[in-house]
């Protein structure tokens, strides 16, 4: 029979999939989230280079990096943890475009700050979305 101060001590974990998921995608769906509030992308979103703004570019290195160290490193030896990770990173990019026209749309109508077509997007996929702009503006 456990003691309350036992069960107390006790490491609590979480579902390793879900851990692995919040890692990973955590940074881009929170500033996402943040941009679709009304009142918060206001703030974090301004347009004297709120701190949103800021950190926005961090978002595909951030998730390249924690794929790395929750999907490959643990599994090295496989080959199968270099493909996960080449899926997951064109998933991101695939996926995050929806994502991030709806941010877009919500930051123009509640804050009326007037952004360039797609530049949350390029944001949110740093180096790959600044080079490699598939969709051309209409501004």
């Amino acid at each position: 029979m456990e003691t309350t101060l036992a069960r107390l001590r006790k490491r609590r974990t979480i579902w390793p999939p879900f851990r692995v998921a919040a890692a990973v995608i955590g940074l881009p769906l929170g500033l996402v989230g943040m941009a679709c509030v009304p009142e918060l992308n206001v703030l974090i979103f301004s347009g004297h280079g709120g701190p949103g703004w800021l950190v926005l570019p961090l978002c595909f290195p951030v998730l390249l990096l924690n794929t790395y160290r929750r999907v490959v490193r643990p599994a090295r030896e496989k080959r199968s943890a270099w493909r996960r990770f080449a899926a997951i990173s064109v998933a991101y990019l695939v996926f995050a475009y929806p994502f991030a026209v709806v941010a877009e749309h919500r930051i123009t109508k509640d804050s009326g700050l007037p952004i360039a077509d797609r530049t949350f997007y390029r944001l949110m996929t740093f180096p790959v979305g600044m080079v490699f702009s598939l969709w051309r503006t209409t501004h």
